[in-house]
C-alpha cells in the first residue's frame, strides 16, 4: 500500500528569547509512517509534544531537525519540513487539511463563508461551494440560525464543529485533526465517528491525537504513545 507520510526524526525545538538562551524542546527523535487510508492515533499526557507534531507536519511550525516526506499530486514527492512556503500554501488548499480545537477565523466571516471558503479553493464555483457548505453543516448540526452569523459567539463545541465542517467538507488526501472531540457532547461524537469512517472509506489518510483514548480506540488503524520524548507503537 502507497505510503502517504514518512517523518523521519523530526525535531522541534523553541528558544525563549524572553528568558537569556533557554530553549524547550516540542519534540525530538520522531519516526514514523502512515500508509494511503490509513488513521493513525498518537496518545499521550498535555504537553508531550502531540501537537507539535501535526504543526510541525502542516507546516505552521518550522522544524529544527528531521524530515516530512509527502507524495504531493502538485508537487512530487517533497520534504514538508523544508519545502518553499509557495508549495506549502497550495498544499494547505488542495491536499492537507488540518483540524484543530480552536477556531481561528477572520472577525467579520461568517459560518457560512468560513466552510465555502475550503470548498472554493478546490477551483469549484460558487453555487456549488455554497450547497456543499450548506449541506456539511447540516451534517454537523449547525442550527441554519446560525450559517450567516459571526462565529466568535459560538460556543466551544459549536466552534469545534464547523472547524470539523470546513475542514472534512472536501476530500482532503491528508487529514490531521488535533484533538476532534475536545468540548463535543456524545451525540456529536457520534456524528464525528461516522464522517471520519466515510472519509476512511473513501480513502482519506488521518492522523489524530486524543485525550479521550476510547474514542482514539474505535477510529484508529494503528496507535502510538507519546511519552518523555519517545514515541512508541502500542
Amino acid at each position: 500500500m502507497q505510503e502517504m507520510l514518512r517523518v523521519d526524526r523530526l525535531q522541534k525545538i523553541f528558544a525563549m528569547h524572553q528568558s537569556g538562551r533557554k530553549k524547550i524542546v516540542g519534540c525530538d527523535n520522531i519516526s514514523f509512517s502512515v500508509r494511503k487510508g490509513e488513521f493513525l492515533g498518537i496518545a499521550g499526557k498535555s504537553g508531550a509534544g502531540k501537537s507539535t507534531i501535526l504543526k510541525c507536519i502542516y507546516r505552521t511550525y518550522l522544524p529544527t531537525g528531521g524530515h516530512i516526506y509527502y507524495p504531493s499530486e502538485q508537487f512530487g514527492t517533497i520534504d514538508l519540513a523544508d519545502a518553499e512556503e509557495r508549495k506549502i500554501i497550495a498544499i494547505r488548499k488542495k491536499e492537507i487539511s488540518y483540524v484543530s480545537q480552536f477556531l481561528d477565523i477572520m472577525p467579520r466571516v461568517t459560518a457560512l463563508e468560513f466552510v465555502m471558503e475550503s470548498v472554493l479553493a478546490l477551483g469549484e464555483n460558487e453555487f456549488s461551494a455554497k450547497q456543499k457548505a450548506e449541506e456539511i453543516l447540516n451534517y454537523f448540526v449547525i442550527p441554519e440560525s446560525l450559517w450567516n452569523t459571526f462565529p466568535r459567539t459560538f460556543s466551544g463545541g459549536e466552534k469545534l464543529r464547523l472547524n470539523l465542517a470546513r475542514a472534512m467538507v472536501g476530500q482532503s488526501r491528508l487529514l490531521l485533526l488535533d484533538e476532534p472531540t475536545a468540548s463535543l457532547d456524545q451525540a456529536s461524537k457520534e456524528t464525528v465517528r461516522a464522517r471520519i469512517n466515510e472519509l476512511k472509506r473513501s480513502g482519506t489518510t488521518m492522523i489524530g491525537i486524543f485525550h479521550d483514548l476510547d474514542f482514539m480506540e474505535s477510529v484508529v488503524d494503528r496507535n502510538y504513545k507519546l511519552e518523555f520524548g519517545l514515541l512508541k507503537e502500542a
